[in-house]
Order: structure tokens, then C-alpha cells, then sequence
């Protein structure tokens, strides 16, 4: 199996005052997966599964095969301690996910490898694993072009799909991009997991969407990332691309930015 990955040289320009970063990654035209975790600084469950996905940071597949997104859901927070990297979106998202593959509630830890309900982790499999059930060729190529500066982040998506890929193309893709923190610590002050300092990696900082066009013979889109105090905590980013009325992956893309 095939499989291209490229990532543009860091530039650092200063114009003035203004620090811009630039970076470009390919995902290849084989899938790459969307690796999800949905966790919970409330969930007394979710801190091994957080170890589990910070152990892909030592393999070699890392943004070649697979890239891994930690979303954090905000239906523990009742348990006494409020979790900073939740939002509602990400609770939802969660659900939809679930309910496109017919199970209805949620819960925590739960791995979700491009689309799919993955339950490898209770069973001691390694995600690496999950990622190869799951994999497909001649998707198509994923190519953003990530640029920051003091003002915004930018991201510009070309989705090129292969010959065997099928889709309506008059219908939109979906072009999805979250950043992610690494290395975050949290010192826990209440609920299940009082006392403990909890490590996290991939950890989803935002998450937005914007439809893409087909213009000769590839989906494209321009993303803007509204710049956030909390995005001075991402270190690498994430996108994707789905189709219009799922959330589920077609081909994803990511890498660090600093």
C-alpha cells in the first residue's frame, strides 16, 4: 500500500511586528483515519484511555496513517469537577457519531476510528490495530496549507479524489479543522479523579466547518480560525473532510505547527 505524507518547511516571517507560521501536510491518496477519543477529567474510567492515545506519540505511524483527536464532553461535569477542554459541541458530536451506527447514548471512554464504535481498548488491543480493520485505499489526497500570525489562523484545503472515490459532486464535502493542545496538565481539584494531575495529548482546542466546492475536478475550501487565547496552546493541527449529511470521515490530515 502506497502511502505520501509531506510537510512544508516552518517559515517564520517578520513583517513589523506581525510573526507569521506557515506549514503545508499531505495526507496521500491511501485513508488516512480519524482517530476519536471521547473523554472526561470527570470520568474516573477516562485517564487510561487518555494514556493509551498519548502512546501514539511514539509511533512511527503518527499523521502517516492516522491522526488522533481527544474531544472532550461536557455530560460529567455534574460529577463536581467542570472540564476545561469540554464544550457542548463536542457532547453532540459524540452522540451524532454514535447514533449514525445505530447505538443511541453516550459514554466514556469511547474510541471512535473513522466513523466506526472501535472497543479494542477494553479488550488490550492496540489502536494501531483498529486503524488497520478500518483502512481503505485510493481514497484520495488531503492537502492543507496551515498559516498563523497575530491576527488569524488560516487553513486552505484542496481534497483531490482519486479515480475509484465516488461522490455527488453537486454536493458540498465537509471540511472540518481543530487544533490541538499537547502536553496539557490538570490538576484536579474535585469529583471522580479529586487529587490527581491528568496528562493529555491531541487534545481538541475548537472544532469548526465549512462546506467545500468542486472546482476542476477537486473539493476546496478556505477555513479561518478566529484567533483565540486558546489556540496559543495548539501545537499541531487536525482536518478532515466528510460528506454533507454525516460525520463520519472520508480522509484526514495533520501534523505539528511548532
Amino acid at each position: 500500500m502506497k502511502k505520501l505524507i509531506t510537510s512544508g518547511l516552518l517559515t517564520i516571517a517578520i513583517f513589523g511586528q506581525q510573526h507569521v507560521l506557515a506549514e503545508t501536510f499531505n495526507s496521500g491518496v491511501d485513508s488516512v483515519a480519524l482517530v476519536e477519543l471521547f473523554s472526561s477529567e470527570g470520568c474516573h474510567s477516562c485517564p487510561p484511555a487518555d494514556e493509551k492515545l498519548s502512546q501514539l506519540l511514539d509511533s512511527p505511524q503518527l499523521f502517516k496513517k492516522f491522526v488522533p483527536v481527544a474531544f472532550h464532553v461536557d455530560y460529567w461535569d455534574r460529577l463536581g469537577w467542570k472540564d476545561p477542554f469540554a464544550t457542548p459541541e463536542y457532547t453532540t458530536r459524540q452522540y451524532n457519531l454514535l447514533s449514525e451506527s445505530g447505538r443511541r447514548g453516550a459514554y466514556t471512554p469511547n474510541f471512535i476510528i473513522s466513523g466506526n464504535e472501535w472497543k479494542g481498548f477494553f479488550r488490550g488491543r492496540s489502536i494501531e490495530s483498529g486503524v488497520d480493520s478500518f483502512a481503505k485505499n485510493s481514497i484520495g489526497n488531503l492537502k492543507i496549507d496551515y498559516q498563523a500570525s497575530d491576527s488569524q489562523h488560516e487553513v486552505k484545503a484542496v481534497f483531490s479524489p482519486d479515480k475509484e472515490f465516488i461522490a455527488d459532486k453537486n454536493k458540498p464535502l465537509i471540511l472540518s479543522v481543530a487544533p490541538l493542545g499537547m502536553g496539557l496538565k490538570s490538576d484536579v481539584k474535585r469529583g471522580e479523579n479529586s487529587n490527581k494531575q491528568l496528562h493529555h495529548e491531541f487534545v481538541a482546542l475548537d472544532w469548526q466547518k465549512i462546506p467545500m466546492t468542486f472546482e476542476n475536478n477537486q473539493w476546496v475550501a478556505t477555513l479561518n480560525l478566529s484567533k483565540g487565547a486558546h489556540k496559543e496552546q495548539a501545537q499541531a493541527i487536525s482536518a478532515w473532510v466528510s460528506k454533507e449529511n454525516s460525520l463520519t470521515p472520508i480522509q484526514a490530515v495533520g501534523g505539528y505547527i511548532k
